[in-house]
């Protein structure tokens, strides 16, 4: 991802700056970006702000003020229709004059040439033909139109295709870094991130617009892939449901899902209930479930066959009645469309969650799920054509686009597609949304058993120490069903782990959980350890879809520990 410099946050600029940095965002590490800088105006002698200087990859410099709307130019008056009325170039101009003097006063104190320096109009919200040779009566090379930042990576390589570079490209960087990176905060890298967290959540709201398109559907299939926002879709959904005054029955599976979902829901409304499978049991049967089931065997005949039975009895009784307007159901691929609870009753555990509704099978309903993410080691099924079969009107929607990461991690997944993942991945090599940048995922190979905690615990700490993530956006992913024992000794790194409900989570400590218990979670910052290396993960369906299942769970930063077992 590109370097970036902040004169101040980037939440408190204007949009024409946050707009034109959208597109920036999507840089590489060849390019470096101070957002915002001083300089002095020759005519006044006064110090002023300018918007953005970037240095590329040949080591020329741009200069380059934003700003927003759609640039006209009164013949008559020589007003321009900006906010301040006035010509944008002379503005422009002097910030140019200001770096060139900056950047010739460094130069000449170190004793090398200086670079190459250029200006130009970013102007956002405005579409200019490469081909014309004037807009408003100035030459179309002093503009970056808005397909010309969508592009800006080739745009620059064309605009100094013909510049000769004056000395070497180290010279040059180092000129830059001493003028404009003098100072550099630590929390520069913080802010980058923050910013491609930003983008990545505007490119999930884009993404509502599907919504929009079947307002007019009240049941609703949707199919997709990791990291395609079918959760964040959701909580939509629920939300929008509640605006019309529905009370909105929200399901999940696992825990850890559903403390998260409660916490985000509980931000947007009272209206929506959330549950995960055993805590509806819980709540309908008005008592706990058994604390111990003696067996894991035990446990799984309890879940997947008495308590279903249990509840179908239940929502059957005579007093009985609906508690909500409206179902929508995360993760769907985990409730079960079969076997049964009993002959007639329908479609597996589904019947149950219909008896909750006011209006039965005729109700709204949202359904999400990816029939590639089940639990592989689980009895009955999921079959969405079941449930098709069953509801009165419903609409099968296709999630396709990939949202929830970044460029690095998408091409990283793309790299783990293998005969036994290439459904569940199957959206990662056709995506065409423009992912932002961001650093490359790394991957501890052969780290033995003993120094796994200490591993995970320093790679952590770097986060940490140095802004990138804070405790709550970190999630430490184990590969076994059991929390490894590590979790809850200290480490040298000093840091504190936390397993259990996530809203009991203290604000300084990691949460820990397992990969098959972490669907539907996602954080800035992930490690995935306990994991055989890849190659060997990919010749197992098991082993190579919860492979996948985990590092899909990171947006930005990922760490994959491949542990050597004792004996392996």
């Amino acid at each position: 991802m590109a370097r970036w410099i902040y004169h101040n946050p980037p939440e408190t600029a204007p949009k024409s700056e946050q707009d034109t940095a959208r597109h920036l965002a999507h840089l590489d590490d060849e390019f470096t970006i101070r957002w915002g800088f001083y300089y002095t105006a020759k005519n006044s002698g006064l110090f002023r702000e300018g918007d953005f200087v970037i240095q590329g990859p040949d080591g020329h410099i741009l200069v380059m003020e934003a700003k927003g709307g759609q640039p006209r130019c009164n013949p008559r008056t020589g007003e321009w229709s900006l906010a301040d009325g006035k010509n944008p170039f002379p503005q422009l101009d002097a910030e140019g004059a200001g770096v060139v003097d900056k950047i010739l006063a460094k130069a000449d104190e170190l004793g090398v040439p200086a670079p190459f320096i250029d200006r130009v109009l970013a102007v956002p919200d405005l579409e200019l033909a490469a081909e014309c040779e004037h807009h408003e009566g100035v030459p179309r090379a002093r503009f970056a139109s808005a397909g010309d930042l969508r592009g800006f990576a080739r745009w620059w390589a064309r605009r100094f295709a013909n510049v000769r570079r004056n000395g070497s490209l180290e010279d040059a960087r180092r000129i830059f870094e001493s003028v404009f990176a003098i100072g550099l905060p630590a929390t520069a890298n913080r802010r980058t991130l923050d910013f491609a967290d930003r983008i990545i959540e505007q490119q999930t709201e884009c993404s509502y617009e599907l919504l929009d398109a079947l307002s007019e559907n009240h049941q609703l299939l949707f199919n997709g892939g990791p990291g395609t926002g079918k959760t964040w879709l959701a909580i939509e959904q629920a939300l929008r449901a509640t605006r019309e005054g529905a009370r909105v029955l929200f399901l999940c599976y696992n825990i850890q899902l559903e403390s998260w979902l409660r916490q985000v829901c509980g931000r947007l409304s009272r209206e929506i209930h959330v549950f995960s499978y055993q805590s509806l049991g819980a709540m309908l049967l008005n008592r706990p479930h058994p604390s111990s089931h003696g067996s894991r065997e035990a446990e799984t005949l309890y879940f997947e066959e008495e308590l279903p039975r249990l509840l179908w009895a239940r929502v059957n009784q005579a007093e009985f009645r609906p508690l909500f307007d409206t179902l929508v159901v995360d993760e769907a691929q985990d409730h079960n469309t079969s076997p049964a609870i009993e002959e007639g009753a329908g479609p597996g555990w589904w019947p149950i969650y219909f008896a909750l509704l006011r209006g039965g099978r005729n109700a709204p309903v949202s359904i999400f799920y990816d029939c590639e993410q089940r639990f592989v080691r689980r009895a009955g099924a999921f079959e969405p054509e079941v449930l098709r079969g069953v509801l009165q009107n419903p609409v099968g929607v296709v999630v396709r686009n990939p949202v929830r990461f970044t460029r690095q991690l998408r091409r990283y997944f793309r790299g783990l597609i293998c005969g036994h993942t290439a459904e569940l991945l199957r959206d990662m090599s056709h995506s065409k949304v423009i992912l932002p940048q961001g650093p490359e995922p790394e991957v501890f190979e052969n780290v033995g058993e003993p120094a796994e905690g200490e591993v995970c615990a320093r790679i952590i700490r770097g986060w940490l120490d140095s802004c990138a993530a804070r405790p709550h956006e970190i999630l430490l992913l184990h590969a076994g069903s059991r929390p490894p024992e590590w979790l809850r000794a200290g480490n040298e790194a000093g840091v504190r782990f936390f397993v259990g409900d996530p809203a009991a989570q203290p604000g300084d400590a990691i949460l820990a959980v397992s990969i098959n218990r972490a669907k539907g979670l996602d954080r800035r910052a992930v490690v995935v350890t306990g994991l055989p290396a890849w190659e060997e993960a990919s010749q197992d369906a098991y082993a190579a879809k919860t492979f996948v299942q985990g590092v899909t769970r990171a947006r930005q930063l990922l760490a994959v520990v491949v542990v050597v077992v004792r004996g392996g």
